[in-house]
């Protein structure tokens, strides 16, 4: 049986390290014309790092909800 309380400090840490490199795409964006094509990249990588990050945060609230349970 999987360690909740490692998975769980496994997502935290996932998703900070996730929120630091979209906030890193945002900051470089920021610094574009709208026009550049790298900003259309950064765009895609952005929208799909925040879906990761959805994503990851349902898993970490399963985690949560299960330890709760079990406790």
């Amino acid at each position: 049986m999987p360690n909740l309380q490692d998975d769980f400090r496994a997502t935290v840490e996932d998703i900070a390290q996730d929120a630091r490199e979209l906030e890193r795409i945002e900051e470089e964006k920021s610094k574009l014309d709208p026009a550049d094509p790298e900003a259309r990249s950064l765009s895609v990588r952005a929208e799909e790092l925040a879906e990761q990050l959805h994503h990851k945060t349902l898993v970490q609230q399963d985690l949560a909800e299960t330890a709760a349970a079990e406790a």
